[in-house]
């Protein structure tokens, strides 16, 4: 294997271990990457020559900016130093005086692709980020037709498997591309591309992945310190480009080397096969701590009650908010949870939302609450004394202005309270205002960089620990625990996002462990919304993720759970499933997934059944409650009991091939819904065990077959754990290279070999 770059004619060639990587002789840009594997498939696109990088800034008016490597007046390509390595220095890009220096390097004994880039900026260029590698792949990888698919850990849920991404589909009457297009304002940080669209943030990883059914390109930073990054996959000219920008703290005056390495490397296989390269790496880093091996996180919730959402004001977020009399006061509640303790058969955690003085979701101007401080306090202690546990999400680092449905006007508050002092800003120094809900709740997202931010959360989850609630997400809007990002010039960081961010987001952390501690209750844990990035797994004891069920959820796949299932507590009270059997479906998909079951409480007594994700009119009802409560009573024996080191404390695995899952077709809503009757997932315990569990949500028996080498031990007999309703399971024996089992209806398993 030669580790010196090639002397073909305006290329040059390095190899990997597993790649063999060529470049232009004039510039570096990316011409080549084919698998050694492979290689017959070329990953990069043919049509045109793209830059090498580019660089993002703020021009004199605080407008973003790129300019690119092809603006370079001259270029200087090296070949010597060590085997294996090349670099480029690119000057005076844009006719300004900077320097940017890019290096690559690879070896015969290591199968990434190595990148990394310097920046000397003797411009006083205020830099927002660096895009570099710069890769764009066809969309045609010549395999099987269609068979392209693109990995990304972001969006709400789990992660993303973006299929076919050069179709072009129907979206409300028109047209659209499934990737949106490569420019600058897809790049910039801007109300309008959201406030948690990065890592660490919503964007829980920092890598991509592309495929198709011959082999895969996979693209990752190895950042163990939090520097902010932006992940995309976006399309250019006929091709898809995996980006990744850099961003924040780099000088306006002298230099900087980027600390961590990129990577590129193919690989063979699928979404599974990405994300194992990527959780090996991850799960060598500080962040990733198992759950047996933590000691903040205490016994109740390890022992999965079941989660239940009261909302005492308002049935939905874009509605009349007015007081719900089935709920209030309080005291009415009990009754309801103690029948449905019942019908579960398991403790409860009961979670208040939408209780604010202001009107739902208005934060920080929301005490007393709905019914009074006092009544609250008292309804807490009274979930306690049954040996429950209480909490609420809230609006997260958003100051709230308005409520549209009570004519909630909180400018004044706003201004007495010195609101402004708290504020993210643009970049062009107008506040950051929050966009998706602004039409009935108006508001700023606010920076945790801002003394006043901290300060108003902290009084705010104090006040929230002294009624005695245990299970506090006060980043429910902080998508991923994300900081948001600021370009303010006052605040305590620097005027642009950055490293900063992670590091306010622990201090903040910090503090309200603190504050529970100091109010005497250990056993309280915190969340966030959308899967906590990797980053923040320490900080928290738990995270809610909204699952969706296979055949339903576009682009959704199971990425999240795959990755840091082992290190923190899953909650999934709320979720999407199709009706008649959305309450079913969901808390199967909960079983099977690792996620505690739930759902949203409604003045009968019975579970919110409606195709939501969170909110909708509680009649007319649609679903059977008793089969409801049987599945959720099901998933919550499993976990609490035979199946707890797996899917408590368990890692996920790439799930077993299973034969004879029926799928179940029906219309409802104008949608035609096609789900496998029997769910099911693959996972290693702490000691090494290997279970399959499943979930049958239907009301009639169900007979599969798994096949498995991993269970396959050299003994015939394997243990099956039912719970459920019906009859035990039969006894599971190897036999003919698999298991043939059957399911009862509404019931949940767990195979164990």
């Amino acid at each position: 294997m030669n580790d010196q770059p090639s002397t073909q004619p305006n290329r040059l060639t390095l190899e990997s271990a597993t790649d063999r990587i060529q470049f232009d002789a004039r510039t570096l840009a990316l011409l080549s990457l084919r698998s050694k594997q492979v290689p017959e498939q070329e990953f990069i696109y043919q049509g045109q020559t793209f830059p090498v990088f580019a660089i993002g800034y703020l021009d004199a008016d605080r407008q973003y900016r790129l300019i690119d490597s092809t603006q370079a007046e001259y270029i200087q390509v090296e070949q010597g130093g060590p085997a294996g390595t090349l670099s480029a220095t690119f000057f005076h890009v844009a006719g300004l005086d900077i320097q940017v220096t890019c290096r690559i390097k690879a070896s015969a004994d290591d199968p990434s692709i190595r990148y990394r880039i310097r920046l000397m900026n003797d411009a006083g260029l205020q830099v927002v980020d660096i895009q570099y590698p710069f890769v764009v792949c066809p969309f045609d990888l010549h395999g099987a037709a269609g068979s392209e698919a693109i990995l990304l850990p972001h969006g709400y849920g789990s992660g993303r498997l973006i299929e076919r991404p050069g179709e072009v589909i129907p979206d409300g009457g028109a047209w659209r591309q499934k990737l949106k297009p490569d420019w600058p304002q897809a790049w910039e940080f801007t109300s309008s591309n959201g406030d948690a669209n990065h890592y660490p943030g919503m964007q829980f990883a920092q890598f991509l992945a592309y495929y198709n059914d011959r082999a895969g390109l996979y693209l990752a930073c190895e950042d163990t310190d939090a520097h902010v990054k932006r992940f995309a996959a976006l399309q250019r000219d006929r091709g898809v480009r995996l980006g990744v920008a850099h961003v924040g703290d780099w000088p306006e005056w002298g230099e900087r080397i980027l600390e961590y390495d990129t990577v590129t490397r193919s690989f063979i296989g699928d979404w599974y096969t990405a994300a194992d390269l990527y959780r090996d790496w991850s799960s060598r880093q500080k962040w990733f701590i198992p759950l047996t091996q933590r000691h903040d996180v205490p016994a109740w919730l390890l022992d999965s009650p079941v989660y239940v959402t009261i909302r005492p004001q308002g049935i939905l977020d874009a509605g009349p908010v007015e007081p719900i009399a089935d709920f209030l006061p309080y005291e009415k509640c009990l009754p309801l949870l103690l029948n449905l303790s019942d019908r579960v058969q398991a403790p409860l955690v009961v979670i208040l939302m939408g209780w604010e003085r202001g009107g739902s979701w208005v934060y920080p101007d929301a005490l007393p609450p709905i019914g009074g401080d006092e009544a609250m306090g008292r309804f807490v202690q009274a979930l306690r004394a049954r040996g429950w546990h209480a909490g609420c999400f809230c609006s997260g680092t958003r100051w709230v202005i308005g409520q549209s449905w009570n004519g909630y006007d909180g400018s004044a508050y706003y201004e007495q309270q010195g609101g402004a002092q708290s504020v993210c800003h643009e970049a062009d120094g107008s506040p950051w205002r929050e966009n998706w809900d602004a039409n009935w709740r108006p508001s700023y997202a606010c920076c945790l960089g801002a003394w006043k931010t901290r300060q108003v959360a902290s009084e705010y989850v104090q006040h929230l620990i002294a009624w005695g609630m245990e299970s506090i997400q006060f980043l429910d809007q902080n998508n991923g625990s994300a900081t948001f990002p600021c370009f303010a010039a006052d605040h305590e960081h620097p005027p642009v996002p950055g490293k900063w961010m992670a590091e306010k987001m622990q201090l903040f952390m910090n503090e309200l462990h603190r504050l529970a501690r100091e109010a005497g209750e250990p056993g309280v844990v915190h969340s966030a919304e959308s899967g906590l990035n990797e980053v923040c797994l320490p900080l928290f004891q738990e995270t809610e993720l909204r699952t969706f069920p296979p055949g339903y959820g576009v682009d959704i796949v199971p990425l999240y759970q795959y990755l840091f299932h082992e290190c923190v507590v899953l909650q999934g009270m709320m979720g999407n499933a199709p009706e008649p059997f959305h309450l079913v479906i969901r808390n199967a998909v909960n079983c099977v997934l690792g996620g505690i079951p739930g759902g949203v409480l409604t003045g009968d007594g019975t579970f919110l059944d409606k195709d939501t994700n969170n909110w909708a009119a509680w009649q007319p009802k649609v679903e059977n409650s008793e089969h409801a409560f049987t599945m959720i009573r099901a998933v919550a024996a499993l976990r609490h009991g035979p199946a707890k080191d797996f899917l408590v404390y368990g890692r996920m695995l790439r799930p077993a091939t299973v034969h004879g899952i029926k799928t179940v077709e029906w219309s409802a809503n104008g949608r035609i819904n096609r789900i496998p009757a029997v769910f099911h997932s693959a996972w290693q315990a702490p000691d090494g065990r290997m279970g399959i569990v499943l979930a049958n949500w239907t009301t009639e028996p169900q007979i599969i077959a798994i096949h498995d080498d991993r269970l396959h031990s050299g003994e015939d007999k394997l243990t099956l754990h039912v719970s459920g309703a019906g009859q035990p399971g039969t006894p599971a024996y190897w036999a003919g290279g698999g298991v043939t089992l059957t399911l009862p209806a509404l019931s949940c398993a767990c195979l164990v070999r």
